[in-house]
């Protein structure tokens, strides 16, 4: 009896450690409604075979994808909505539906349409199934569906066959059941049913056979109570575990094997629970079994053991279970899922939280006393020796999970020196070396502290007392590194450092490592020193900036060396691999999978795996070397998986003699062993889980536009169809994951648009596209880094607008044939009208081409008419000439009044016949826009006086009353005289026409202002009558062209109609205005305004108009009698095709001149080249060669180009005056014109010609030092015939050598030369050349051919040809005549 007490006690007294001990092993997480969650209250839990997880609760039904919730509830409006908001029960019916057992009714929920149906009785109708109430559902391993009810028997339906089989308790039965009142039912075995009674009566049944194998009442015998509801399973053992939620009874496990009956409850001696209310039982993969209960947590049971453990919830620790009201249930991947009663989900995998934390807990105080944890060290007995950073030394005894702490005490000098625990070390003979935080190095024998500090007064003792690295080297020196003091190693005979000096880049010492070749090395924050053995040198590893093989950051944590000789090096900058054979560096910062590039520590383990520790996580790191490129294989892990945090401290980290490894953060640490640690996760499951429309979730059935978008679940749609204008949507996916789905990194694509794959960022589960064009697209889903293992794909078909479908494009082409055809139809009408039109045409234009040739004709004739009366009108100025020429002359020599009355109306007459045909030619010069004003300077009063003064005759003729008024007796200006005269000649021609006898007429001037110029004025004409006047209707035609109005009988009426037309073009060309008031039968008054600008006037007074004919006649110009064929009087060439008119000329001027007489151009050519004359005057309209062909013969030839030439010609437009003076006429004379003046010009130009030769003769002769320059001309001209004499001998001196020389072009030059000499520079350079040949002949003995090549000729034949052209004699008879006469002169030969 003693010896069970005193089992009793020790088992009383270890079962809370190894409760502890389990209850930490098992790290939870949670969901709940900051998740998306329901409800806390979760009350069942179910896994679909698409991999969903569903959750019922008091608020509805949830689904669960690893990421997101959706959740289920009763809508009133819905009737396909859930039927009640309590969900109990969640069981697997046909067709893959689910049937929700709500608190007092059922729902089916059809997972392919995402739609409840409540109508049960319709359903079971399907399975051919009365309508009764079913209490269970179970689905055996053939996939046949078994129906409990309540007391009305049990149906099987088979999904294959459609049959259903009804089991009760009658004898029609095909299998006689123990009672109609079925509770449970658990299918755990082929063709095996186990069934569980409202009594306690377990019964097998063997489907296949349909029979009754076995029926056990010791349950039933068992129970004093008897529950109202059972709960059942079975184990892989083939043993059922049975417990009631109704009830306190526990559990009972029926062996079925055996047929025993084992009893686990708060009662029982073995196996004792913690509570006798169970809600739900489950074996784990590791054979456990866990059960459920009420306020009681999670009662584990080992059923080789019999022992019983609990899992239950700490109010401290967030990773246990958050409630201890559970409901469990284990999916097909081995995660147990926990429902509390008002705490949410918990759910448990070895593979989710793998790593044990060690923690402190406040409601332990056995667990760990201090939670930040610096560094590890490990006994012989593998016990840990934990640094703290804060709270001392803690010494860890892993067979008793009993912790002992050492702290600092100022009072005992036997405690260690600081709390603040940065390095441990266990040397070899069993020491434990403490470096503190200023509070230097403590050595624990096991039973005394040994104080080691930095004393200043002491060389030997340590340099700083911030100890951050101990290590004892092969020969067993130990050294130890501080932070700012650098190396330190202890000699233990001395007891006292010494302080070796190495060349480095820094005194912070964070780490001392030996290798295998017993190489040290010195991490620090300015990159690495390695202490080569046997030597005092060091190697020194920096990182250099845009250098790929160097070290990857100079501020060292950690170094170690692996299996394979490598030397991993962490810094804060990131992880760096050495080859010490090759000297390459491998870098792994955090872009290529690294947690962070803070690397805290690393440890190799057993396997040869690495594992890093950072600041963000922990990583496994597998280095595999292929081709001679290392491959790298990363792992990481946080605080999802159960570490104690993502941060791990500097130092704190130890692989122990069993293989384990512990790391240590602030909040505790993870002891665990790497060879166990389950890596075990499955494939991810990817699904897509939602379809948002314009931010709207799309759900099965729903219209848009009138358009069903989904027939069924997206999970279950291969192709959806969008409207064109439905192109902006969301698709949502899942992994079917629930280990660590924050983990899991998504990708996707989708095809036709995408052009790569598109990472998804963060925990984002939602790809969104937009403004889609029409067309097929296939969006795709793949879990990174599974080679597209388990992608999914959906078919999506936007459809194109209206316009860019197909129908339309169909009816795009339709439209086109026809309108093709129809163009076709319109082109044989339009080629039925064209011909037809053809024909039409073709006489149409055979019709106009008569009336065009008709209406060309037409034209020509009035061409020719024109032409006639202009040709007339010239041919009238010949005769004209002749008769006002001659009368000028008689008036001057008859004496008697009356003859000079009769020859001033002659002349008058003549003058109003000339203005007729000036009228003629203006007319045609109005057609072709020809009229041009020619202004000079004048008195316009006295002139309009003047001209109205010569109709005095007329109005005397006819007896009216004619007066010439004006208000401004004389104004200077400047105006167009010629048509001045032509405006009054037809307003007065006019009047007087249309005035009878005894009328009157008046021409009244006025002068008014206009604007504020006092320079500027109108002049008013007034021409008033008192004729017969003009009818109003015809006042506005009076000005047109041809316009005749009625004349009274009385009248003949003999003008053309193109005065006033003439009249009002003139008046319009002076910037002036004409109007006209008239009464018929009473006269007419015509105004005039011309606007005139008052000129200053001449003191010279026109030669012409002033000078009488005497004083135009010069005195006749002595002659030089030495010239050839000239005599005592000058010749002129007289060239005229009119005899009268050239024998008038001839008499004329026979006193005065040598004439010789040519009848035409030609004949007058040949006789310039015979007789030389000194002047031509010659007509220009001649047959045979004109006057300007002539003139300009004459000008171009250097033989006749002196000659002066004055053109008469009855031509009077200015571009007909033009062209005869750029033929090169010295002087242009329009017929009629008055003798005296023609005499004056002749008499001028010979004059002038006669002046110019002299001053060039004379310019030859002198020499140039002697010429006193008086003008630009005569300076020019002396440079040009300088540069002449300079080049005289040269044979090949030419015009173009000479302009360039006076810089001038060839034209200018000949232009220039031919003004002032009257000679082109060709003659100019003859002349010089047979001057001074002139001299050579005088003054030389040289030969005649000598003298023509000195100056420049180089034919002598050619030299006496020219110099006999010039001065009328050979050059020998020259020197004859000079060696005769000596003393006379040159100029008197000449």
């Amino acid at each position: 009896m003693r010896i069970k007490i005193y089992i009793l006690c020790i088992w009383a007294f270890a079962m809370p450690a190894y409760l502890h001990a389990q209850n930490n092993s098992y790290q939870f997480s949670h969901l709940d409604i900051t998740n998306g969650l329901s409800d806390n209250q979760v009350n069942c839990i179910y896994k679909d075979e698409k991999g969903f997880m569903w959750f019922g609760t008091t608020s509805g039904l949830n689904r669960y994808d690893g990421n997101k919730f959706k959740v289920f509830k009763r809508d009133v409006k819905d009737p396909n909505s859930l039927a009640e908001n309590h969900v109990m029960r969640i069981a697997e019916g046909p067709g893959k539906k689910l049937w929700i057992f709500t608190h007092s009714d059922i729902s089916i929920y059809d997972p392919t349409v995402e739609r409840f149906s409540n109508n049960i009785a319709a359903e079971l109708s399907h399975y051919k199934i009365p309508a009764n109430p079913i209490t269970r559902i179970e689905k055996d391993k053939q996939g046949e569906f078994w129906f409990a009810t309540n007391k009305k028997g049990l149906y099987r339906y088979s999904p294959q066959t459609g049959g259903t089989v009804f089991y009760n308790d009658s004898g029609k039965s095909p299998a006689v059941l123990h009672s109609n009142h079925v509770i449970d039912m658990v299918a755990s075995q082929p063709n095996c049913l186990w069934l569980i009674y409202n009594d306690g009566i377990i019964e097998q049944l063997d489907t296949k056979a349909n029979k009754v194998l076995k029926r056990y009442d010791g349950l039933a015998k068992a129970l004093d109570t008897k529950p109202r509801n059972f709960i059942m399973i079975m184990d892989n053992k083939q043993n059922l575990w049975v417990c009631s939620d109704a009830g306190t009874i526990g559990v009972y496990c029926y062996k079925t094997l055996d047929n025993k009956l084992v009893h686990y409850s708060k009662d029982t001696p073995e196996g004792r629970l913690n509570s006798n209310v169970i809600t739900s039982i489950i074996q784990t993969d590791d054979d456990k079994i866990w059960v459920g209960s009420d306020h009681g947590g999670i009662n584990v049971i080992d059923p080789v053991t019999n022992k019983v453990y609990y899992i239950l919830n700490r109010a401290d620790d967030a990773k246990s279970l958050s409630g201890n009201s559970i409901y469990l249930y284990k999916d097909n991947t081995g995660i147990i899922w926990a429902g509390t009663f008002k705490q949410g989900l918990n759910y448990y995998h070895r593979g989710i939280m793998q790593f044990p934390l060690y923690k402190h807990l406040t409601t332990d105080p056995k667990s760990l006393p201090f939670e930040d944890i610096n560094s590890f060290e490990e006994d012989d007995k593998q016990n840990l020796w934990i640094g703290t950073n804060g709270n001392g030394l803690i010494y860890f005894n892993r067979a008793t999970n009993a912790y002992t702490q050492f702290k600092h005490d100022p009072s005992n000098p036997n405690s260690i020196t600081s709390d603040i625990i940065v390095r441990l070390y266990i040397d070899k003979k069993k020491r434990l070396w403490i470096g503190t935080y200023f509070g230097g190095l403590d050595c624990y024998d096991g039973k005394t502290f040994t104080h080691y500090r930095h004393n200043k007064k002491d060389p030997g003792s340590l340099t700083d007392d911030r100890v951050y690295t101990i290590m004892e080297d092969a020969a067993g020196e130990l050294w130890v590194g501080t932070f700012a003091g650098g190396f330190n190693v202890f000699d233990p005979k001395t007891n006292s450092f010494r302080h070796p000096k190495y060349p480095g880049n820094s005194d912070y010492t964070s780490v001392i490592y030996e290798d295998r070749q017993q190489n040290k090395w010195v991490g620090r924050d300015r990159g690495i020193d390695v202490i080569l053995k046997g030597s005092n040198k060091v190697k020194h590893y920096l990182s250099i900036p845009k250098n790929v093989n160097s070290l990857v950051g100079n501020d060292v944590n950690t170094i170690t060396q692996d299996r394979k000789g490598l030397i991993w090096i962490g810094t804060k900058d990131g992880l760096s691999i050495l080859n010490t054979k090759t000297n390459s560096f491998l870098n792994i910062e955090e872009g290529v999978n690294l947690p962070a590039n803070n690397v805290s520590n690393i440890i190799e383990d057993n396997a040869g795996r690495m594992w890093v520790s950072t600041t963000n996580g922990l990583a496994s790191i597998m280095l595999t070397e292929a081709g001679g490129k290392y491959k790298v294989d990363i792992n990481n892990y946080n605080e999802l998986d159960g570490l104690q945090g993502r941060a791990f401290n500097l130092y704190a980290a130890k692989r122990l003699k069993s293989g384990e490894l512990v790391f240590g953060g602030i909040h505790g640490f993870n002891l665990f062993d790497p060879i166990v640690l389950n890596t075990f996760k499955p494939k991810p499951s990817l699904v897509f889980t939602d379809l948002n429309l314009f931010n709207k979730s799309v759900a099965v059935g729903d219209t848009l536009n009138g358009k069903v978008i989904l027939t069924k679940a997206l999970s279950e749609t291969k192709e959806i169809t969008l409207q064109h204008n439905q192109n902006v949507f969301d698709i949502e996916f899942a992994a079917f994951d629930y280990f660590n789905p924050n983990k899991i990194k998504f990708e996707y694509k989708l095809e036709g648009f995408d052009k790569g794959w598109i990472t998804a960022t963060g925990n984002n589960r939602k790809a969104t596209y937009t403004n889609l064009d029409g067309g097929d697209y296939t969006f795709k889903v793949r879990a990174q880094g599974t080679n597209n293992e388990g992608e999914i794909s959906l078919n999506i078909k936007v459809l194109p607008p209206f316009f860019k479908s197909t129908f339309a494009y169909i009816s795009y082409f339709v439209l086109l044939l026809s309108g093709l055809f129809y163009i076709r139809h319109r082109g044989i009408q339009k080629l039925k009208r064209q011909f037809e039109s053809a024909q039409a045409s073709i006489e149409a234009e055979r019709k106009i081409a008569q009336e065009r040739e008709e209406a060309r004709r037409m034209h020509q004739l009035d061409l020719m008419k024109i032409k006639f009366f202009t040709n007339v009108s010239h041919e009238f100025r010949t005769p004209l000439s002749l008769i006002l020429s001659p009368i000028d002359s008689l008036i001057k020599t008859v004496d008697k009044a009356d003859q000079q009355s009769q020859l001033a109306t002659i002349k008058r007459n003549g003058k109003r016949l000339l203005n007729l045909v000036n009228q003629l030619l203006d007319f045609r010069k109005m057609e072709y826009n020809e009229l041009k004003l020619s202004l000079k300077q004048g008195d316009i009063v006295k002139f309009i006086k003047e001209v109205s003064a010569s109709f005095m005759d007329v109005a005397h003729q006819k007896k009216i009353e004619f007066l010439i008024e004006s208000e401004v007796y004389s104004y200077v200006t400047n105006f167009d005289h010629d048509k001045i005269e032509r405006i009054l000649f037809n307003l007065l021609s006019n009047a007087f026409k249309f005035t009878p006898s005894g009328g009157q007429i008046s021409v009244m001037l006025n002068l008014y202002r206009c604007g504020i110029n006092e320079e500027k004025n109108n002049l008013e004409i007034k021409v008033i009558d008192t004729g017969i006047g003009i009818a109003t209707e015809n006042q506005g035609k009076i000005f047109d062209r041809f316009f005749q109005d009625d004349m009274p009988e009385s009248l003949l009426n003999q003008g053309s109609g193109i005065g006033l037309s003439i009249t009002k073009e003139f008046v319009k060309m002076q910037g002036g205005s004409i109007e006209l008031e008239s009464e018929l039968n009473y006269g007419s008054c015509f105004t005039v305004i011309l606007p005139v600008e008052q000129q200053c006037e001449k003191k010279e007074l026109e030669v012409i108009a002033e000078t009488g004919a005497e004083a135009l006649v010069p005195a006749t110009s002595k002659m030089n009698p030495g010239l050839a064929g000239a005599g005592k009087k000058a010749t002129i060439l007289l060239i005229e095709d009119n005899d009268d008119l050239r024998f008038y000329l001839k008499d004329n001027l026979k006193n005065s001149f040598h004439i010789i007489e040519a009848v035409n151009g030609k004949d007058g050519w040949q006789k310039a080249l015979s007789m030389h004359p000194k002047l031509i005057v010659s007509d220009i309209s001649m047959p045979e060669m004109n006057g300007i062909e002539l003139c300009k013969k004459i000008k171009s030839d250097a033989r006749t180009a002196q000659i002066p030439v004055i053109l008469l010609t009855a031509l009077t437009t200015e571009e007909d005056q033009l062209a005869g003076l750029e033929s090169g006429a010295n002087d242009y004379i329009l017929k009629p014109f008055n003798f005296e003046i023609l005499l004056s010009k002749i008499h001028n130009s010979l004059q002038m010609h006669q002046t110019l030769k002299t001053t060039y003769q004379k310019q030859i002769e002198v020499k140039a030092e002697d010429i006193h320059i008086v003008s630009e001309d005569e300076k020019f001209l002396k440079n040009a015939f300088e540069y002449i004499e300079l080049n005289i001998t040269k044979i090949n001196f030419s015009v173009e050598e000479l302009s360039k020389q006076l810089n001038l072009s060839r034209v200018s030059l000949y232009k220039k030369l031919l003004t002032l000499t009257g000679k082109t520079p060709v003659d100019c350079i003859r002349t010089v050349r047979l001057k001074r040949a002139v001299q050579l002949l005088e003054k030389s003995q040289l030969s005649i051919a000598n003298v023509a090549y000195e100056v420049g000729f180089n034919n002598p034949t050619y030299f006496s040809k020219v110099f006999k052209e010039e001065y009328g004699i050979l050059p020998s008879e020259y020197v004859n005549q000079h060696r005769k006469n000596k003393k006379e002169p040159l100029e008197t030969i000449l």
